[in-house]
């Protein structure tokens, strides 16, 4: 039995979706290798807040950027975030954020991880809960990060809004071979011999 022309220009089309898609999806695995990047403070309350700056280490494929572990650049302080889930807190955060509304990812630091804890008291004092709002992470552009906590009433609260300026690029110590983020939040990480 002789397959039809619509049999025969399905199964091209399928085929050249597939193609396509594998295409997309090699140089996308590519992408979504770690790396880390440290921006200096720019504003007085980053300053205040983080000393000389901070430390990213993520993860990015396509546009989208994965935030894995933030370090305060100077001293070895970091935290684990982990993305925000929680679309009525989601919602008080962005709300927060006047004009960088809807600008960023938000994630929450988790107090049980790194010094998940000092952070928190250390960006908004009085809080037992935090949550960043980080805007895109791309080399040589500035960045603004906003800090929030919890209010005590179930509601959140805006505590900072940092702005900080590119500083460069670090390379990760044996990617795939190590736990990139204990070894960046390691007290020697970036001194020689390490």
């Amino acid at each position: 039995m002789t397959p039809s022309p619509f049999a025969n220009t399905t199964a091209r089309l399928l085929g050249g979706a597939i193609l396509a898609f594998g295409l997309i999806a090699a140089p996308a695995a590519m992408a979504a290798d770690r790396r880390m990047v440290t921006f200096d403070s720019a504003s007085p309350d980053a300053r205040r807040l983080t000393g000389a700056g901070l430390t990213f280490v993520f993860t990015r494929s396509f546009f989208r950027t994965r935030i894995l572990a933030v370090r305060a650049t100077a001293v070895p302080v970091g935290i684990i975030p982990r993305p925000s889930r929680d679309g009525q807190i989601n919602g008080q955060l962005d709300s927060l954020m006047g004009p960088d509304r809807g600008r960023g990812e938000l994630y929450e630091i988790d107090a049980e991880k790194g010094e998940g804890r000092v952070m928190i008291q250390a960006f908004c004092p009085g809080a037992r809960r935090g949550w960043l709002a980080i805007g895109s992470v791309y080399a040589r552009k500035p960045l603004r990060v906003h800090a929030f906590g919890d209010d005590g009433t179930g509601g959140v609260r805006l505590c900072a809004a940092m702005d900080f300026s590119w500083r460069g690029e670090w390379t990760l110590p044996q990617p795939g071979r190590t736990d990139v983020t204990s070894a960046v939040f390691k007290p020697d990480y970036g001194r020689p011999g390490s």
